[in-house]
């Protein structure tokens, strides 16, 4: 007799919370709330009778009984995805498959994407803007776009796109009504809550500390799970957001967006382009990565690319 299991999207809201080590970041990953993971992952401890996460003022642990549960689910995990995706690319068996940070996906990628198509149009490209946790060398991916301080990779080549800052946005409209009285004096602060950790990512609060600025109810504001609806808020003037560089550009460009002070905050983290080696040889990867790069360099500067790794 085959074992009850139980509900799989209990098991892939507790893998996901078990891998990244917190909620909000698996919510995250699965488009979901915090509340909506954690509901989940008290569903399946109730299902098996056991507790998975000890939970302090600090976040969320693994127990015991959650440690072997993990070990036992994560290559269950990745054969179902290796599966699944193995399926998929004998539809598309010519498709360059590419994992994307989705705000860069959304702000940077796609508006010159035709760009490339125009340059290879024989080269179908299958996009997977998601928040799944890039491991380009277990990935069944051609390429992957991500965001970290990602320095040496065993089996994947590496591309460091641009060197990053981070500094506040908004709408013209928000800007022109900010207080005289001081840097973002009666902003509406919006906040990306589900930022891997791997991003070192400021919350309003370490920014502002790091630029000098003294603003009070810094952790006032909405939350965002998701940081493309981070930067649609306040291109809709619901007020200001942090972005890097690259996510910033073309609207600032367009003048949908404007910084409402001068001052930012260097960061070692940047977009990396990753090529696992095994597929690194492939002439649509590597035509791509020689599009991408030029791009790059036409946007920025030659002064502004990061080295290689």
């Amino acid at each position: 007799m085959v074992a009850r299991l139980p509900s799989l999207n209990a098991l892939r809201a507790f893998e996901a919370v078990a891998r990244t080590g917190s909620v909000t970041e698996a919510a995250g990953e699965l488009h979901v709330t915090p509340g909506a993971v954690s509901r989940q992952v008290k569903l399946l401890e109730d299902d098996l009778g056991v507790v998975l996460l000890e939970r302090d003022g600090r976040g969320v642990r693994l127990s015991a009984a959650g440690r072997r549960c993990w070990i036992g689910l994560q290559p269950a995990f990745a054969q179902i995805a290796a599966t699944v995706e193995g399926l998929r690319r004998q539809t598309r068996r010519n498709d360059l498959v590419l994992l994307v940070e989705p705000v860069f996906a959304a702000t940077w990628l796609l508006p010159r994407l035709d760009r490339f198509r125009s340059r290879s149009p024989e080269t179908d490209i299958t996009i997977d803007a998601s928040n799944r946790r890039a491991e380009p060398a277990r990935m069944n991916v051609d390429l992957v776009i991500d965001y970290g301080n990602l320095g040496e990779t065993e089996g994947v080549a590496a591309d460091k796109l641009l060197e990053e800052e981070i500094f506040p946005v908004c709408s013209p409209q928000v800007a022109a009504r900010l207080s005289a009285g001081g840097p973002l004096r009666g902003a509406t602060l919006l906040h990306y809550d589900a930022a891997p950790r791997s991003w070192d990512w400021p919350d309003w609060a370490a920014f502002l500390e790091a630029v000098g600025i003294a603003l009070p109810d810094a952790q006032r504001g909405p939350r965002f799970v998701a940081g493309t609806l981070v930067m649609d808020a306040a291109r809709q003037g619901q007020g200001v957001a942090l972005a890097t560089t690259s996510i910033a550009h073309d609207d600032l460009a367009a003048g949908s967006l404007v910084r409402p002070l001068p001052e930012s905050m260097a960061t070692p983290c940047g977009y990396w382009l990753m090529r696992p080696l095994e597929r690194a040889a492939r002439a649509d990867a590597t035509a791509f990565r020689t599009w991408l790069l030029e791009e790059v360099a036409a946007c920025f500067g030659p002064t502004k690319r990061g080295r290689d790794r």
